[in-house]
């Protein structure tokens, strides 16, 4: 069984990769070149509404903690990747084959050898070495990878009209950036007070060396941030919020409340905790399995500047990916700014922090669909929740006939959920179960003959395919309440 299968042997990225294709969730993009680049991925139709309800989700947890949103160029001037450090820094290190010359990223290849173990910052003879000791050879041609290459991962491009100067901007790297551009103008606008909380969703690229992993691994791809500015760490996290914690120190994983996690010492800040409260606040109202998320420690590994980091990760098979994460950056990007020339405002003489939590949005998209995927011996589904999922209920007529689809489309027409109504006709009513469930559509309401004679409908559960009737005047009421309740709940309060 490899890294990604079920027990009962299912790959679920296959899968997941299959219904994508099948039902318009996501696809390569330029598909119909065959010469199409690596890297590049189109949402479909049904994975868009996906998406949509995520950052939806988002935006929610951003007006509860006081956030303003804004939305930055992803063009940024050479001078402020150069202030920032990436031009010098922001590298990816290759391994080549020394018979077909394919190129890998080695750390990404020593990972997934050694599940659980971080190879940053390493020399090419410690690399070297490692691959070797690894037995990792070329995956086309099985030849040995022996040639060390930094490269970089930032997308120059010249704009305006003299093309002979050479680069003066980049495609942003991170989207963090704009935030930090912004800052000056939007403490002005929102009183001159900190704490001030800033959020973009936008778009990041990088020049992936060999992205794989569909969505996981991607050269142009969305991020969720918010930037925390501040001076004082007066943050009051959710202090009873139970989550799981990993030692990178100690090797060790624990389940404990936030306020255990500040006593212990474990989280050495109030703006850490904060941050991590908002962060499974968001997960959990997501659908992901509390189990399946843990909150990684770093020490080594975190940036020199940062005071203290978390990464967030999610269990996908036998393996923890890396979803979110959340770290203090200190005073270090404004004052790298100040320092290029930029006008960086200060408050009671100094710069203020940042603490940062960042998601990678298709990360949290795929992995959703990961780890809320079921398969039983008759379908495959994703068991997305109300808030998610791409409609929140399916109407169907049991025939295309006798009158039931006139008054089905009728029901589905005048319904004020109309937009969050997966409607289907043709077909046999067990094939529109199927594709509902597939997508994820929690549950499904079908006019049949019965309904003809009491105006009821039948009500079928995703999960269970356990069914109970409603009055079909408490459409628009039941599917108000899926959001929020049990399939159990909504039979003990609609049942007719």
């Amino acid at each position: 069984m490899d890294n990604n299968s079920t027990p009962d042997g299912m790959n679920v990225d296959e899968e997941i990769v299959k219904i994508a294709l099948s039902r318009g969730l996501f696809f390569g993009s330029a598909e119909i070149f065959s010469s199409s680049q690596a890297g590049f991925w189109d949402y479909g139709p049904i994975g868009l509404k996906i998406f949509n309800n995520i950052v939806s989700q988002w935006r929610r947890t951003l007006d509860a903690i006081g956030a303003v949103e804004v939305s930055g160029s992803v063009i940024l001037p050479r001078k402020v990747l150069q202030a920032s450090g990436h031009e010098d820094s922001f590298f990816d290190v290759a391994v080549v084959c020394s018979k077909c010359r394919s190129t890998y990223r080695v750390d990404k290849l020593l990972e997934e050898k050694n599940p659980g173990k971080s190879y940053g910052g390493l020399s090419d003879s410690e690399y070297l070495a490692l691959l070797k000791e690894s037995k990792i050879k070329c995956a086309k041609c099985g030849g040995e990878l022996s040639e060390i290459k930094r490269v970089g991962t930032m997308f120059g491009l010249k704009t305006g009209f003299d093309q002979d100067e050479g680069i003066n901007a980049y495609l942003r790297p991170e989207a963090c950036q704009s935030i930090f551009l912004d800052f000056k103008r939007l403490f002005s606008l929102y009183g001159k007070k900190l704490p001030l909380i800033i959020a973009q969703v936008g778009k990041a690229f990088r020049n992936e060396i060999s992205p794989r992993n569909s969505l996981l691994r991607q050269r142009e791809f969305y991020q969720n941030d918010i930037e925390i500015f501040f001076l004082d760490d007066d943050f009051k996290p959710i202090a009873d919020l139970e989550a799981n914690f990993y030692d990178t120190k100690t090797d060790e994983s624990k389940k404990m409340k936030v306020s255990e996690a500040i006593g212990s010492g474990f989280i050495t800040t109030n703006v850490a905790a904060y941050s991590i409260s908002v962060v499974q606040s968001f997960l959990l109202n997501l659908g992901f399995d509390p189990e399946l998320v843990r909150y990684r420690k770093l020490y080594e590994e975190k940036a020199f500047y940062s005071k203290e980091s978390f990464d967030v990760e999610v269990k996908k098979g036998s393996t923890w990916v890396e979803l979110m994460s959340c770290n203090e950056r200190g005073d270090y990007d404004l004052k790298a700014y100040s320092k290029a020339g930029a006008d960086v405002p200060e408050v009671d003489g100094k710069i203020p922090r940042i603490f940062e939590i960042s998601a990678g949005t298709d990360r949290l998209f795929y992995l959703l669909l990961y780890t809320t995927m079921k398969k039983d011996s008759e379908r495959e589904w994703f068991a997305l929740n109300g808030t998610v999922s791409p409609y929140k209920a399916a109407v169907f007529p049991l025939v295309s006939k006798d009158n039931l689809d006139v008054l089905s489309f009728s029901a589905f027409s005048g319904s004020a959920y109309r937009n969050d109504i997966y409607y289907l006709e043709s077909g046999s009513i067990g094939k529109r179960y199927r594709k509902a469930d597939e997508i994820g559509v929690p549950i499904s309401i079908t006019l049949d003959y019965q309904t003809l004679e009491d105006n009821t409908a039948t009500v079928r559960d995703r999960d269970s395919m356990g069914q109970f009737r409603i009055k079909l005047s408490d459409l628009d009421k039941i599917i108000q309440a899926m959001q929020s309740q049990s399939f159990q709940e909504l039979k003990k309060s609609f049942e007719a």
